[in-house]
Parts: C-alpha cells; sequence; structure tokens
C-alpha cells in the first residue's frame, strides 16, 4: 500500500515538472513550445458605441507532432486605457513544423476609448498593446505586441 501511494506521489511530482518545463521553455529535443507572434493589427469602424478592430496571430509548432490550442484570452491598450479584452474559444491543431494564423476580432469600448481622447489630442500618438496568451491544454503562451502611431 505505502508503495502505491510512494509512486503516485512520484508520478505526480514528475507530471508537475513536466508541464512546468514545458509550459516556459519546453525540453530541448523533445518538446518545444508553440512560437507565437503578432502578425498584424487593423483598427475598424468607430461610432458613438465603440469600435471593432482585429489581431491576426501567427502560431508557429517547431515540434514533429502536431499541438492543439484551445483558445485565446486578450486585451487591448490604447495610451495605457484597456479599450478591450476578451476570451476566445478556438480549438485549432497545428501540425508538426507548421504554422497557422488566427484571426481574432475586437469589440472596443467607447467609454474607455472616451478616457484616452485628452491624452490622444495632447501628445497627437497613438500608443497601442496587444497582449494575451495561448492556451494549449496544460498551460499558456502569452504574447505582447506594443506600437506607436502619429496623429495628425
Amino acid at each position: 500500500m505505502k508503495t502505491s501511494i510512494y509512486r503516485s506521489f512520484l508520478l505526480s511530482a514528475f507530471l508537475i515538472i513536466f508541464v512546468t518545463a514545458c509550459s516556459s521553455s519546453g525540453i530541448k529535443g523533445v518538446v518545444e513550445p508553440p512560437k507565437v507572434q503578432v502578425h498584424k493589427v487593423e483598427l475598424g469602424n468607430f461610432n458613438l458605441s465603440g469600435g471593432t478592430a482585429t489581431f491576426v496571430l501567427d502560431i508557429q509548432n517547431p515540434n514533429k507532432f502536431p499541438i492543439p490550442l484551445s483558445g485565446f484570452d486578450y486585451g487591448l491598450s490604447l495610451n495605457g486605457i484597456q479599450v478591450a479584452n476578451g476570451t476566445k474559444e478556438e480549438r485549432v491543431t497545428l501540425k508538426g513544423g507548421d504554422s497557422q494564423k488566427v484571426t481574432v476580432p475586437l469589440t472596443l469600448s467607447f467609454t474607455n476609448m472616451m478616457n484616452m481622447i485628452p491624452g490622444l489630442l495632447r501628445n497627437r500618438t497613438l500608443d497601442y498593446k496587444l497582449g494575451g496568451s495561448v492556451h494549449l491544454p496544460w498551460f499558456k503562451i502569452p504574447f505582447q505586441r506594443t506600437g506607436q502611431a502619429n496623429i495628425r
């Protein structure tokens, strides 16, 4: 009985260490985490109720076996004020050695956008920060993109 508890404990400890290692940097030559990059950000329509934007993630699987993705979480800040956030459930399987672009639509909050307008008019620049994570079965891989646009 004690050996069975001991074995269960060792197996659990091994799985925790394995998942933790995979989530941060993978295990070189065995399991590598997918590489996530923001391919592009497109601002859409703006009106009195808010606005829309779309971002495209480029997700690359460096492994020789497929990796299942279960979704994404994300947030968009303009001039330091968060104007959108959310979660998107989307099941995608990345084939081994393949990359795939995934499009995620955003709905922007009009109230939060109004809070950033004084700074926008004063500085004539729009700083953006898009961040979030891609969900895998046992862990999440973060992504981030920042930039600046001048307003005329």
